[in-house]
């Protein structure tokens, strides 16, 4: 996905009447992207990822061992892993 100047710096090159061909020389994307964006009114939004954070049913007890100051990450995994 092109950033909002690159969206902008499309929309007004076309306006000046340069070639797509030119456009997406200049802007470094296909010419399919230049048309593409040429044919949205806004720049599109951009889609947030949803992170699936694999280690947040064990964050209490990783807190609680940090805090017993138990650093050593093997150890924290292997009692983890045995639970």
């Amino acid at each position: 996905m092109l950033s909002r100047e690159d969206f902008y710096m499309i929309k007004q090159m076309r306006q000046q009447g340069a070639y797509i061909i030119d456009i997406a020389t200049q802007v470094g994307c296909s010419e399919r992207t230049v048309r593409r964006y040429l044919k949205y009114p806004e720049p599109p939004a951009r889609k947030t990822r949803h992170k699936m954070v694999k280690l947040k049913p064990f964050m209490d007890y990783i807190d609680m061992r940090l805090a017993e100051n138990v650093w050593n990450s093997e150890v924290i995994l292997a009692e983890i892993k045995a639970m």
